[in-house]
């Protein structure tokens, strides 16, 4: 029962850093953009509503994605690891593809069976000339 309340607690403050963070976003005292990542990592944290909708944002926004995933590497392991919940479920497991596969981040997030290789292939209905092909036949 403590415990439900307390989450229960710990909700309704992240809410409310959340409300007083949009209302104060535009004053020149910089308090709106800490009370919402006050506010959104509590939610995150405390709530499983909470982490599916910034799941669900996460996977319709590219840039929040990317944001995210920056600030992921950068934070320290509390945080980091708050934030990796919310990773989309397809996003979570090709980066774990790729850790994996020991892939550079140069190519990460590109499929190496897209990338193009060494030497084009011919456009369709074209043959690569040979050197048999090319070389000149007898006559006669």
């Amino acid at each position: 029962m403590i415990s439900n309340l307390r989450q229960w607690a710990i909700i309704g403050f992240a809410l409310f850093c959340l409300l007083a963070g949009l209302a104060t976003i535009w004053l020149p005292i910089p308090t709106g953009v800490p009370l919402l990542a006050l506010g959104g990592f509590l939610l995150i944290a405390n709530s499983r509503i909470g982490r599916n909708a910034v799941r669900r944002l996460r996977k319709h926004v590219d840039w929040l994605d990317h944001a995210l995933v920056w600030l992921e590497e950068r934070a320290g392991r509390p945080f980091d690891r708050v934030l990796k919940t919310t990773r989309p479920l397809m996003t979570r497991h090709r980066r774990k593809r790729e850790a994996e596969a020991g892939l550079s981040r140069s190519t990460a997030g590109k499929d190496p069976a897209l990338t193009p290789t060494a030497s084009p292939s011919p456009p369709a209905g074209e043959e690569k000339p040979t050197a048999k092909s090319t070389a000149k036949q007898p006559c006669g």
